[in-house]
């Protein structure tokens, strides 16, 4: 009896050491620049008028007009040690850690990943930070990101991160490896000039920059031929960004192409991370046939700050089986920012877990095809939730001055739905053309309704569910 008790105890302590957890933080964009002394229309580098909803000063924590104070990063790499310090397996950071501006000199912008490197690294003192570069990380170059982050990094991957800014990460005991991508080679030709012209390692948009694609795919067979499962990670994702801000977009050649690669090893990919939109989103990847095949997730950014509207900052925090890759759930920290600043306090607080959020039993390319679909159901509260997530819970003063261009609607859901499951420009035109034309009246262009009656329903439920969330 006693050993059929420790044969059981032994079988689930093995169970339990299956579960790790890691966290994903991205878009911190660090303005040094920023003061609670100045007036708000010079408060920070980058300042977009009439956000800071009429106070005086800019709060301690930050602004929604601004990129993010150093008191802010601070409070979230606190709250990352108090929500979870143990069971940590690594840290995704995808980029864009400085404000967005080319006033800053190179040796400022070395000085500021300096300083944000040297946070992170107390806050996860037994842990790896693996970073990703974003199109605003720019001005430094490889070589010295290399240096400056050789204490995460294996020789093997700081060898082809200081020719070209990717790596591939190798957990050989437990069978799953990280891609990590350098997208800035990858972003559409006017971007790319600009961040030449800025000093970055970058070339025109060739066939093949750098080398990415053969070396991508290369370590991809690799992983299959190791019988290993993969993670992609990176800064800039393929497809449209949900809020239409004008942010960098990768370029079509390279967009089809990414969504080719994963199609063709979606059955070793377990999960796809990525930042740049700001906002609390996911993609579907379908095969050549319209299966859904696979599935990207984009945490939100710290930064309250974007172009396409402001956000709450985001923290995330994922769950998964460390010895198949496969993600199990993740946990969305928030904070509000008006209310730290009045408080003067960050707390930092769970915004929602997905499964439970979404009413979901698992985490795969069908669950989430079919979240997607349920955001065009009246009678389904999916888009009232991922409306409310998007924005990281968003006061109700500046979601009703951003939200879905000052107006929620059927098309906003019908955009949402497109921009998930439509990973082009013109499959996106596609899909918001065939669903909107047979709903379309008679009448002149200029005067047709943009929803439908059961979309209108859908409008009736996000309303009611914004005055209950406010009461």
């Amino acid at each position: 009896m006693i050993r059929d008790y420790l044969v059981l105890l032994s079988w689930l302590c093995a169970v339990q050491g299956k579960i790790g957890y890691f966290w994903h933080i991205t878009d911190i964009h660090y303005d040094p620049k920023y003061s609670t002394s100045r007036n708000p229309a010079i408060a920070c580098w980058n300042t977009r008028n009439g956000m800071n909803s009429g106070r005086k000063t800019p709060g301690e924590f930050g602004d929604y007009g601004c990129d993010s104070p150093w008191a802010l990063i601070e409070s979230a790499a606190k709250a990352m040690t108090s929500h979870r310090g143990e069971g940590i397996e690594f840290v995704l950071w995808t980029g864009d850690a400085l404000t967005r501006t080319t006033g800053m000199s190179a040796e400022l912008r070395l000085q500021c990943l300096r300083n944000l490197t040297d946070l992170l690294s107390r806050t996860f003192k037994e842990q790896f930070v693996f970073p990703a570069l974003g199109h605003d990380d720019i001005g430094v170059n490889f070589s010295q990101l290399a240096v400056l982050w050789q204490q995460w990094l294996p020789q093997e991957a700081l060898d082809t991160f200081k020719t070209a800014g990717y790596y591939t990460i190798e957990q050989r005991s437990e069978k799953y490896r990280i891609i990590f991508l350098n997208t800035n080679l990858w972003l559409n030709t006017a971007d790319n000039r600009m961040l030449h012209r800025a000093g970055s390692n970058t070339n025109d948009n060739t066939e093949d920059p750098f080398g990415q694609w053969f070396w991508f795919q290369s370590t991809l067979v690799t992983a299959r031929r190791k019988e290993e499962t993969v993670y992609i990670v990176g800064h800039t994702p393929p497809g449209l960004d949900d809020r239409e801000s004008g942010a960098a977009m990768l370029h079509e050649r390279h967009n089809q192409k990414y969504l080719q690669v994963i199609r063709q090893y979606s059955d070793i990919i377990r999960g796809q991370f990525f930042g740049h939109w700001h906002s609390d989103t996911f993609r579907v990847v379908y095969s050549d046939t319209g299966l859904p095949v696979s599935w990207i997730m984009m945490a939100p950014s710290i930064s309250p700050r974007t172009l396409g509207g402001p956000n709450n900052p985001g923290l995330r925090l994922y769950k998964f089986e460390t010895t198949t890759g496969q993600v199990l759930d993740y946990t969305q920290y928030y904070l509000n920012l008006a209310e730290a600043n009045s408080i003067r306090t960050a707390k930092w607080l769970v915004e929602y877990t997905l499964l439970d959020y979404y009413n979901l039993q698992e985490i795969t390319a069908i669950t989430l095809h079919d979240l997607a679909d349920r955001f065009t159901q009246f009678n389904d509260y999916a888009f009232v939730r991922y409306y409310a997530a998007n924005t990281v819970s968003l006061p109700r003063e500046a979601e009703q001055i951003w939200g879905c261009g000052g107006q929620l609607n059927g098309a906003c859901a019908l955009h949402h739905y497109c921009t998930v499951t439509r990973l082009s420009p013109q499959s996106y035109k596609e899909c918001y053309s065939s669903y909107a034309y047979p709903l379309a009246s008679n009448s002149p262009p200029a005067s047709r309704p943009c929803f439908s009656p059961q979309l209108l329903l859908l409008l009736l439920l996000v309303l009611c569910a914004k005055l209950l969330r406010n009461r």
